[in-house]
């Protein structure tokens, strides 16, 4: 049986611009989560938080699954309405962000230390919209133990499926992912789980395949990012040389750029945008850490070209 993979929501990176691009030019992924859009008294279709999820500007190959940040009941029936009417059958929640303003609030993984809140809110939700709801989560906020108690309280509702990253919130990325947790999980519910995190390699792929055996939907994150390519490596749908993947990077690169250039306005605009995706392209290249701080440093485009031309010079792992 083949996997079934999903692209992550990496805020500030896997915009509507990003997909497009990516959809263009890569192959292997079957589902994109957006990243989240927050829920709010006003929050509407006419929201800019919009414009990532507008049907009328995707042309990505993959199915896209929009995304939601949100304690309110009631915010989130509005929004998930509105996307019901763009054509969203499927909604995301997210229970997994990890970021400590985030969890402060109680929402993301900060939502996970008060399982009666989240029982109530789905109570609310389930039979008030016409969209099915996944839900994305962590072990837990500061405790590994929390969805243990959540996932059998969730049994009873029909959720599409919960895509699970094996950390605690407040370990945000760091650390290994608790593998003996997340298999403990897997006994304690009968709804479809999606394995997410630390897949940056066909080879820990493969680990987690033989693994978790029972688990055939995959989501990568960052390692997705960081190889362009790992996706159509995992499918076995890329024979390309290496020459070829640098150019097809390239061309991904300057395709991205391209269009910020004309979306939005003032070089340092730009350059922020390009900077959060060299975050992570970075990595792939054997010089990136010291490539990557020239250009976070750069204010200027000529500078900036020169530095990523390095890049695209020096030694790739891909």
């Amino acid at each position: 049986m083949k996997p079934i993979l999903y692209m992550a929501p990496i805020m500030g990176v896997t915009n509507r611009i990003y997909r497009n691009i990516f959809s263009d030019l890569f192959e292997g992924y079957d589902y994109a989560v957006t990243p989240f859009i927050r829920s709010s008294k006003v929050a509407s279709v006419i929201n800019k938080q919009f414009r990532d999820i507008d049907v009328s500007k995707i042309n990505s190959s993959f199915g896209l699954i929009p995304q939601i940040l949100s304690n309110n009941s009631e915010d989130f029936i509005r929004l998930a309405k509105d996307m019901f009417d763009l054509g969203y059958e499927v909604v995301n929640w997210n229970l997994g962000c990890p970021h400590k303003k985030i969890r402060k609030k109680i929402r993301g993984a900060g939502l996970l230390s008060f399982p009666d809140r989240i029982i109530k809110f789905l109570e609310d939700v389930v039979p008030a919209i016409p969209n099915k709801i996944s839900l994305k989560c962590r072990l837990g906020n500061e405790n590994g133990e929390e969805l243990f108690y959540l996932l059998p309280l969730l049994n009873d509702f029909p959720l599409k499926e919960i895509i699970i990253h094996p950390r605690i919130g407040s370990q945000m990325y760091t650390g290994e992912v608790d593998e003996i947790s997340f298999e403990k999980c897997l006994s304690l519910t009968k709804h479809e789980i999606v394995y997410n995190g630390e897949i940056d390699s066909v080879d820990k792929f493969n680990y987690f395949v033989e693994r978790f055996p029972t688990i055939n939907k995959w989501m990568i994150g960052r390692g997705g990012v960081t190889n362009p390519f790992l996706a159509e490596q995992i499918k076995n749908l890329t024979s390309d040389t290496l020459e070829k993947k640098i150019d097809r990077f390239r061309e991904f690169h300057n395709e991205l750029f391209e269009y910020y250039k004309k979306e939005l306005s003032g070089q340092s605009h730009v350059l922020h945008k390009m900077k959060e995706v060299w975050f992570y392209w970075s990595k792939a290249f054997e010089e990136g850490h010291s490539l990557f701080i020239a250009i976070s440093r750069t204010k200027d485009f000529s500078k900036y070209l020169f530095l990523v031309e390095k890049f695209f010079s020096s030694k790739v792992n891909l």
